[in-house]
């Protein structure tokens, strides 16, 4: 039964005089603006790395280039509990009137910025819905007309329809929610997001069968232009995705050149292949490098080949080396190609045969693996994570599980009132 008032108090008996089509109005109103806050939080939360990009862009275009990104990463966490809570409670109806306020708020602030987005252009995309709905800016906007409108409905409206959930548990929901929201943000930034939506999921092949005349584009000062492979251009150019017909032709894998300038195929080598992957040359890595270092040597008793990825130029592939001082051979890639393939400063992905098994951030690795028995021919394998489908499905159904119970114990104590 849901909650609002006492069947025999004079609000209620006003409230059943009301006009069904509002009732049913309202409870839409609940649906869009619920669903589009909890779609946005959820991929927020389950990929903070992914998030942290965006906002990084954000500030990138409006010539903030110096944020510290520690700040960063807990804005993009608390941005996806916020929006994820703020849509349980308004499609749930819990905290009716506060609910519908903090919804409109958010639309006070989103409304005009994605206004701003479809006008300047300064993004490709606003990233509401991170990777998994990817909307044109002109797309974005007209949708959160709609949702601002709806959030206008509710602040009216909202309190003419009750709830499942009794008053006394309604903060439990609050609670509930949040903690599974901050649980998908401590995995996706720990270890690795629990649903990959972008272009390399777990049993992607790496092989890319693009050719020999295969362009790139690069962007400088608003400037697009083509660049064959073995003609890059300089740092001060942004790489920006394969030309033409080679975006469709070049399958999943991007282009990865030695420290001689020469594209590689080291995504179409057989056997197992334990990729460190290092979108940030910076002091990140360096810090586990050791570890990076034993973790190969590792991979080389079981039979696999170790290779780093790092996002940098030639030279500044020389300069990591130095300091990095690998026990295995690197090469360079794109940034934005390799914060696709892995999130997080340090990842490490193993493929075999060219298809990606596993995928996780190195420091989530467990330290005392190489002290594992070395007739263990499955280690490298055995090392990756639950399977992410599995763990996703779990930490939701654990969620929904005591929406379920503050629900039912929301009816016992409706019951109980009404004898």
């Amino acid at each position: 039964m849901p909650y609002s008032e006492s069947s025999n108090s004079p609000k209620a008996a006003k409230a059943a005089e009301r006009p069904s089509w509002r009732i049913v109005v309202t409870w839409l109103c609940r649906l869009i603006v619920g669903t589009a806050f909890i779609i946005g939080g959820w991929a927020k939360s389950v990929d903070p790395y992914g998030t942290l990009y965006k906002l990084l862009e954000y500030f990138a275009a409006w010539g903030m280039h110096d944020i510290p990104h520690e700040p960063v990463v807990m804005g993009a966490v608390a941005l996806g509990a916020l929006e994820f809570t703020i849509g349980a409670c308004v499609i749930t109806g819990v905290l009716r009137h506060s609910s519908a306020i903090a919804a409109t708020v958010v639309m006070c602030f989103m409304l005009p910025l994605t206004a701003y987005i479809a006008i300047a252009d300064p993004v490709s995309d606003c990233g509401c819905f991170g990777d998994l709905i990817i909307l044109d800016n002109t797309t974005t906007f007209l949708k959160n007309v709609v949702l601002a409108y709806a959030c206008v409905w509710l602040l009216r409206r909202n309190a003419s329809c009750g709830s499942p959930f009794h008053a006394s548990v309604q903060w439990a929901v609050v609670a509930s929610s949040v903690i599974y929201a901050l649980a998908l943000a401590a995995v996706g930034y720990n270890v690795q997001p629990v649903a990959d939506f972008r272009p390399y999921p777990l049993g992607t092949s790496m092989y890319a069968d693009a050719g020999d005349d295969i362009t790139l584009i690069y962007e400088k000062d608003g400037t697009r232009r083509e660049f064959a492979v073995d003609e890059l251009p300089d740092s001060t150019w942004t790489y920006i995705s394969p030309a033409g017909s080679a975006a469709e032709d070049a399958g999943p894998g991007f282009p990865v050149f030695g420290e001689d300038g020469e594209e590689t195929d080291i995504f179409e080598a057989e056997g197992d292949l334990l990729v460190f992957v290092v979108p940030d040359p910076g002091e990140h890595f360096l810090t586990r490098s050791r570890f990076a270092n034993d973790l190969a040597d590792y991979a080389a008793i079981h039979g696999a080949t170790a290779v780093a990825i790092v996002g940098t130029s030639t030279a500044g592939l020389q300069e990591w080396k130095l300091l990095a001082a690998p026990h295995f051979e690197a090469y360079t890639a794109e940034d934005t190609d390799l914060k696709t393939l892995v999130r997080g400063d340090m990842g490490a992905v193993y493929l075999r045969d060219g298809i990606i098994q596993w995928k996780r951030n190195l420091a989530s690795l467990d330290a005392d693996l190489t002290e594992c028995a070395p007739e263990n021919t499955n280690a490298l394998e055995n090392i990756s994570r639950p399977d992410d489908g599995r763990l996703a499905t779990a930490m939701t159904l654990a969620y929904l599980g005591v929406l379920a119970l503050l629900a039912l114990g929301s009816f016992v104590i409706g019951v109980r009132r009404r004898k």
